[in-house]
C-alpha cells in the first residue's frame, strides 16, 4: 500500500462500506477574492480614497498553531503577464491574508531615492502659449502628493516643449529633504507618489509611482492599462478584477503624460534611449530577440527563444553526471552591464514556481562571491560567470547534476541596478505519457463490474468482499473525477481493485482472494444444492482460506491517499 498524504477511510462492515473523504484535507483548497468586481486605475494613490485588496483564505493555514505566517501570491495583469510576487502576511492564526495596496503604474513606474522624471501634459488648447502656470488660485498644471507628504505636496509650472508642440512638461525630483514647490517631492522609501492634472477637462486623471526600496511587501506597484484584466493568483486559485470604472485613462487627446524617466520612445529595434531604464530584457517587452538561452550539455549547444513568461526547453537537462551550461542573454539600453543580481531555482514540475518551492539555486552578484543553495545536494561545481559584448549581457549558470530528474522547471530572475526586476520560466522535457502497462499472463482488466461479475459467476467463484460496496468510479470519486477498475488474476485466482485519480496515478490497490462455490448434495433432499460447507476442523488449508475470508470481511482499511492539484491555472 503506498504512503501518501491525504485520506480516505473505508469503514467495512458486514452491512455495508462507507468511503469517507477527510473534508479538511480534500476541500481544504483555497480561496482568492477581490473587494470589488471593477477598479480605476487611478485607485490605490495617495488622497484617492480607493485602496485595491484582495483577500487569501488558506484553510490548512487556519487554527495550526502557527500565527502571522507569510505567503508568497503572484499578481498580473493583461499588460504585464510577468506580474509582480507580494508577500503577506497572516492576521493572527486565522489563515486569512490581505495585501496593504496596490498601484496600476505606466511601465516599471518605480523610481528611487534621490532620481528625476520628466512629467507633464498635453493640451492642443494651449499650443504656442508656452507656459502652464499652476498654483492653489489656478486650475492648471500639475499637483503632486506622496505617502510622506499628502495634505499639500507641490504645485508644478509646466513649459511647452517646442513651439506649438502642445506637450508641456518640468523635471520632478524625488528628495529625502524638504519639499520644494515647482521641483521636489519629499518622499520616504516605500512611498506612493500621485501626480494630478489639475484641470479639470482632462478627466482629472493621475497617475501613481512607488519609491524604492519597498519595505512592505504587501503593497505592490503593478503594470497596469485602462480596461486590463488583473489577476491574483495563489497555489492555482485565482481570482480578477477589471480595470474599467473610475475616471477615463490619460496618456492622449488631453490629460497627464504617464511619466517615464524622458518623454522619448523606445524604437522597435534594439537600441532605444540610454536615459530610460526598464526592467532587464530576455528578449521580450520592447526589445526583441530569439537567441535569449544557450543551453549547452556535453559537446551539443542549443539556442532557445524565451522570449514569453513561459516556455519548453524541449531537452532533458538534469540528467545525472552530465554537465550543463544554460547562459542567459540579457539587455538594458541605459547600461550593456546593468543586470546586478541574476538567479537560477530549480523548481520541480507542478509546483508554484515561487523561490520557495526550488530544491535548489544558484544566486550570481555582481563582485561578490558566488551563493550556491543546495541543500540536498544535487549539484556539484555550480558556478556563474558575466560578460557583455559592449551590447548584451550574458550571464553563464554551470552545474553538473548529481541526480536524474524528469520533471523540473527553472525559474530565472534579473535585477538590474535600479533593482528593476524580470523573472522568465523555462521548463525542461515535455513529458510523454508512459507507455501502458502489460498485464501478467492470465489477469485480465475489468472496468465494468457487471462484466466481472458475470465472468467470477462463469468460472464458479464466489464475488470476494472487496467487490461487495465500490461498483463503479462514482462509489469513490462523486465529484472530482478518478478512475476505479479491477484485475482478475485467472490463474492464482484473485481480484485485485484498482483506485486511481484522473491523470491515472495509482492511490489504492487492494487483492481480495477468490473461493469457489463448493457444491454439496444433503442425504436425500437431491432436489436441494447448498453452496455452505461445514468446515472441517482437520482441514488446516481449508480453515486458513476461511479465517482469511472472515478477516477480510472485517477489514477497515485506513488509507492515506495522495490528490493531484484538482486544476491547472
Amino acid at each position: 500500500m503506498k504512503e501518501i498524504n491525504y485520506r480516505i477511510i473505508l469503514a467495512i462492515s458486514a452491512v455495508t462500506l462507507v468511503t469517507l473523504f477527510s473534508v479538511h484535507d480534500v476541500y481544504a483548497i483555497p480561496t482568492v477574492t477581490w473587494d470589488a468586481p471593477n477598479h480605476s486605475i487611478n485607485d490605490g494613490g495617495v488622497n484617492t480614497g480607493v485602496t485595491p485588496q484582495f483577500q487569501i483564505y488558506d484553510p490548512a493555514l487556519a487554527s495550526d498553531g502557527i500565527p502571522s505566517e507569510t505567503i508568497q501570491v503572484l499578481v498580473n495583469s493583461t499588460s504585464d503577464t510577468t506580474g509582480i510576487t507580494m508577500t503577506l502576511t497572516e492576521q493572527g492564526d486565522t489563515g486569512t491574508f490581505l495585501n496593504t495596496n496596490l498601484i496600476f503604474t505606466n511601465g516599471t513606474g518605480t523610481f528611487v531615492i534621490p532620481s528625476t522624471q520628466t512629467v507633464g501634459v498635453t493640451d492642443p488648447s494651449l499650443a504656442g502659449t508656452g507656459n502652464i502656470i499652476s498654483g492653489p488660485s489656478t486650475t492648471k498644471g500639475i499637483r503632486v502628493f506622496s505617502t510622506t507628504d499628502s495634505v499639500i505636496g507641490i504645485y508644478m509650472s509646466l513649459t511647452e516643449t517646442g513651439p506649438s508642440t502642445v506637450k508641456f512638461t518640468k523635471n520632478l525630483k524625488f528628495t529625502s529633504g524638504p519639499s520644494v514647490n515647482g521641483s521636489s517631492i519629499r518622499v520616504n522609501a516605500g512611498d506612493i507618489v500621485t501626480i494630478v492634472d489639475r484641470d479639470p477637462t482632462h478627466n482629472s486623471d493621475l497617475t501613481n509611482e512607488l519609491i524604492l526600496p519597498n519595505p512592505d511587501p504587501a503593497l505592490g506597484a503593478l503594470p497596469a492599462k485602462y480596461g486590463d484584466s488583473v489577476t491574483a493568483i495563489y497555489k492555482g486559485v485565482k481570482d480578477t478584477t477589471i480595470l474599467n470604472s473610475g475616471t477615463a485613462p490619460g496618456g492622449g487627446g488631453g490629460g497627464l503624460i504617464r511619466p517615464s524617466l524622458v518623454l522619448d520612445i523606445i524604437a522597435g529595434a534594439i537600441g532605444g534611449s540610454p536615459y530610460i531604464v526598464q526592467p532587464p530584457s530576455f528578449g521580450g517587452r520592447d526589445y526583441n530577440f530569439s537567441d535569449g538561452l544557450t543551453f549547452t550539455q556535453g559537446n551539443k549547444t542549443s539556442t532557445f527563444d524565451i522570449s514569453h513568461y513561459n516556455q519548453d526547453l524541449q531537452k532533458q537537462v538534469m540528467v545525472s553526471g552530465e554537465k550543463v551550461n544554460m547562459t542567459f542573454k540579457t539587455f538594458e539600453s541605459y547600461n550593456p552591464q546593468g543586470v546586478i543580481h541574476m538567479g537560477l531555482y530549480l523548481v520541480p514540475r507542478g509546483e508554484d514556481m515561487l523561490t520557495t518551492n526550488s530544491i535548489a539555486g544558484i544566486e550570481w552578484d555582481k563582485g561578490k562571491p558566488v551563493v550556491v543553495k543546495d541543500p540536498d545536494k544535487i549539484l556539484h561545481n555550480a558556478n556563474v560567470t558575466s560578460d557583455t559584448d559592449g551590447k548584451f549581457q550574458y550571464t553563464k549558470f554551470s552545474f553538473i547534476p548529481a541526480k536524474s530528474y524528469k520533471k523540473m522547471s527553472f525559474l530565472a530572475r534579473a535585477w538590474n541596478d535600479h533593482l528593476y526586476s524580470t523573472d522568465v520560466r523555462v521548463h525542461d522535457a515535455v513529458e510523454t505519457p508512459p507507455p501502458p502497462k502489460t498485464l501478467p499472463a492470465g489477469v485480465v482488466k475489468y472496468d465494468n463490474f457487471t462484466e466481472l461479475q458475470n465472468a467470477l459467476y462463469r468460472d464458479q467463484f464466489r464475488k470476494p468482499e472487496i467487490m461487495a460496496h465500490i461498483h463503479d468510479i462514482n462509489s469513490v470519486f462523486p465529484d472530482l473525477g478518478g478512475n476505479v477498475y479491477w484485475l482478475y488474476d485467472t490463474k492464482e485466482p484473485s481480484v485485485t481493485l484498482i483506485i486511481s485519480d484522473k491523470n491515472d496515478s495509482e492511490l489504492f490497490e487492494h487483492t481480495g482472494l477468490l473461493q469457489p462455490y463448493e457444491v454439496v448434495k444433503k442425504g436425500d433432499y437431491k432436489f436441494m444444492n447448498f453452496t455452505a460447507v461445514q468446515l472441517n476442523r482437520q482441514d488446516v488449508e481449508q480453515e486458513k482460506k476461511a479465517m482469511e475470508i472472515e478477516a477480510e470481511k472485517a477489514l477497515s482499511t485506513e488509507i492515506e491517499m495522495k490528490i493531484i492539484r484538482l486544476s491547472k491555472w
